[in-house]
């Protein structure tokens, strides 16, 4: 399929060697001679140096038979006219933009991005979509990560499986039997330096991070059985109030708990609006790093202190000064990728990337069509895929014995008639089930040719 990425910033990049090992045949356009040399050194990609939005560019990138174009550069305004030019010289069928300023995103203008004004297929909002992912953990007590699956009727999580926990030495089989009442399958583990795919013997140890999709109705008992039994958060300390701490806030006063909600803003003006747009939320003016501020606020009530300014140093050393003054739990917002594998061991309980976030979001909307949902886990390891099984699939109305699916590649559970199913052996796919798969990013074009029409897959 031949893609067009406009941008190759982290994000750019990402998606470019993702795509390209999927066998997309990718073009990168970019301004920054360096940043393509980065692209053309190290992926199987063609590119091209110019501004995106300009027809002669696009052109030269092979606009005219290209079946979907990406728009990730730093600017909204070049995203937008990026996917305007594409559509009306070129029609190309799929447009996915970026668009950080919130702005363009309010309700009242959603009637712009229409095929008759400005024809984006898909809006990709990183500030939006990384306010979600706290909020869903803030709400989600133990787990370190949690996403809404299967119209909301399951739920992934990633939880800490600490020395104290009961299950330790069991393996998964074991785990099935112990506990034939819930709705829960375990799809793969981090280890330390290792990330795998659990099979049956696979057996517990401490301090395994654990991934596992579980019915929603059974996810508070299901983590009391790995020792977790944290309750929801009375207190949250928002450090930042920019777009992602205003959306955070915006999302916890529009959600039907009763967690009171501090903010803390470095900017004066920036504050002042913030307090005439939020009123359930307490605004303070100050910096988030002096301790007199985190003391006005009450830290140390606090479940849940969340930094969220643009600058990586600042949330860093303000969630560990408020982790020091009493705050429960810390969530921090990293840019900086090379910083996550240090900062657990320093105290930092959960950090988030939006790089990883937008991907995750680009990515779904790229493969549409029967991929429901789709979720980029561990920096490259693999894909939470959920996915919908068509009447001429090579998996309809067969069982996970007949398709012998690979290693890398495990079944997580079936959503058929309202009911969540956790699969076994002997379990028949039918026409229109929905399926959450993990697979590991050397086997997803395995799974996409399983999910494809029989005429397809040969």
């Amino acid at each position: 399929m031949k893609t067009i990425i406009c941008g190759a910033g982290e994000v750019g990049y990402s998606i470019a060697d993702k795509l390209s090992k999927e066998n997309f045949e990718v073009t990168v356009i970019d301004e920054s001679k360096s940043r393509l040399s980065k692209v053309s050194e190290h992926l199987d990609v063609k590119t091209i140096n110019g501004v995106p939005s300009l027809p002669s560019v696009l052109q030269k990138a092979g606009a005219n038979d290209c079946e979907i174009i990406i728009a990730v550069t730093k600017s909204d305004e070049v995203n937008m006219i990026t996917c305007q030019i594409s559509h009306s010289l070129f029609n190309i069928p799929k447009k996915i933009a970026r668009i950080r300023q919130q702005d363009y995103l309010k309700g009242e203008w959603q009637n712009l991005y229409t095929k008759n004004n400005l024809p984006i297929d898909h809006i990709i909002s990183p500030e939006q979509e990384v306010a979600k992912a706290f909020h869903r953990r803030l709400i989600s007590p133990g787990t370190i990560d949690m996403v809404e699956l299967s119209e909301k009727r399951l739920k992934l999580i990633g939880f800490n499986c600490d020395k104290k926990c009961n299950l330790l030495g069991l393996n998964v089989r074991q785990l099935s039997e112990k506990f034939p009442k819930y709705l829960a399958n375990i799809l793969f583990i981090f280890r330390k330096d290792k990330k795998f795919v659990v099979n049956s013997s696979t057996i517990i140890e401490p301090d395994d991070l654990i991934y596992m999709v579980v019915e929603t109705d059974h996810l508070s008992n299901v983590l009391r059985e790995f020792g977790h039994e944290e309750l929801q958060a009375n207190k949250v300390v928002i450090i930042g109030g920019g777009n992602i701490g205003f959306a955070l806030a915006q999302f916890i006063e529009n959600s039907n708990t009763s967690i009171s909600t501090e903010l803390i803003e470095a900017d004066k003006n920036r504050a002042e609006y913030l307090a005439s747009h939020l009123e359930g939320v307490n605004i303070t003016h100050g910096d988030g790093l002096e301790n007199q501020i985190l003391e006005e606020v009450n830290i140390s009530e606090a479940g849940f202190c969340i930094s969220v300014t643009e600058d990586d140093e600042v949330n860093i050393l303000s969630s560990l000064l408020a982790k020091r003054a009493g705050a429960n739990q810390i969530m921090t917002l990293i840019n900086n990728s090379s910083y996550s594998s240090l900062l657990t061991n320093i105290g930092v309980d959960n950090t988030i990337d939006p790089k990883f976030i937008t991907i995750s979001k680009i990515l779904e909307k790229v493969r549409g069509g029967i991929i429901l949902s789709d979720y980029s886990i561990g920096e490259g390891f693999g894909e939470v895929i959920e996915a919908e099984i068509l009447s001429n699939s090579p998996l309809c109305n067969k069982n996970l014995k007949e398709i012998n699916l690979p290693k890398g590649i495990r079944v997580g559970s079936i959503f058929r008639d309202d009911k969540i199913i956790i699969p076994n052996s002997q379990t028949i796919f039918q026409e229109n089930d929905d399926i959450v798969f993990f697979a590991e990013t050397n086997c997803i074009k395995k799974l996409e040719k399983l999910l494809s029409t029989i005429e397809s897959y040969a």
